[in-house]
């Protein structure tokens, strides 16, 4: 089962390499767990009111002060810093090069480069969904009923996996400072798109999976909850950019996946 094998390396590669993770995570991920634990533990409870209200169809006439300029804060350093460290794994797995800096560098060319690459994506995949959403909302009701309204967001979810899988070559290419396109991606993992539909598969039911904890304790700040968000965060964040890596490392570069010698 390659899909398996896939995703258990990758995994294996985070943990078979914790120290040069965290030296090239760590710093990044503490600045980001800063800013959003602020964001969170001040705005929680006013963005589950606006939430409540808006669901009412009511619309606020006043937003609770610095709450948008928090937000941007929040998104901003989330983006960057997800940005710079899938840049730094990319290029640590498939060229040895590791940081010697407590912050490590920035290559903020191929930041820029990965960002562009990934908002090109992101609204491919959002018109995707959308349509394939309307779909399935029609098609499955009549079948399903009121599963269909946890069915589909499922279905979805591994359908913008599965089409991310083939066309996200694309970033480990640029973090390498190659040039490549999602037509090459798609191309290029062609051979491989039985085992990369299982991969989706697999990385749905891990996405339920690693959701029960939490749903478990309603209070969505608690000490328990935020320290298992974080930690799992960084795990998922880590285990998906090495997905893309070792994607790119088989099926690019050739390298064999059960070959530590040859890919970490």
């Amino acid at each position: 089962m390659q899909g398996w094998k896939i995703f258990i390396h990758s995994v294996r590669m985070v943990f078979r390499n914790l120290g040069p993770a965290l030296r090239i995570s760590g710093v990044l991920y503490v600045i980001y767990i800063i800013v959003n634990l602020y964001f969170t533990l001040n705005f929680n409870d006013d963005l589950v009111q606006l939430q409540i209200s808006m669901s009412k169809g009511e619309v606020p006439t006043e937003l609770p002060s610095g709450l948008i300029s928090t937000m941007i804060l929040n998104i901003f350093v989330s983006l960057l810093s997800s940005l710079w460290i899938s840049v730094l794994w990319h290029r640590y797995v498939l060229l040895e090069q590791i940081p010697e800096t407590v912050v490590p560098p920035l290559y903020l060319d191929k930041i820029l480069r990965y960002l562009g690459k990934t908002i090109q994506l992101s609204l491919f995949l959002g018109v995707v969904v959308v349509a394939m959403g309307l779909l399935l909302g029609f098609a499955l009701e009549l079948f399903l009923g009121v599963f269909a309204a946890m069915a589909i967001p499922l279905i979805l979810l591994g359908v913008m996996l599965y089409l991310s899988y083939r066309l996200a070559l694309v970033f480990p290419a640029v973090a390498l400072g190659e040039s490549m396109s999602f037509k090459t991606s798609w191309e290029k993992t062609t051979a491989a798109s039985g085992a990369i539909a299982q991969l989706a598969v697999i990385a749905v039911v891990f996405v339920i999976l690693i959701q029960v904890p939490s749903n478990m304790n309603p209070d969505t700040t608690s000490v328990i909850n935020l320290t298992y968000a974080y930690v799992v965060g960084w795990i998922v964040m880590m285990v998906g950019i090495s997905v893309l890596t070792t994607l790119y490392g088989i099926y690019v570069e050739g390298r064999e996946h059960d070959n530590a010698e040859i890919f970490r």
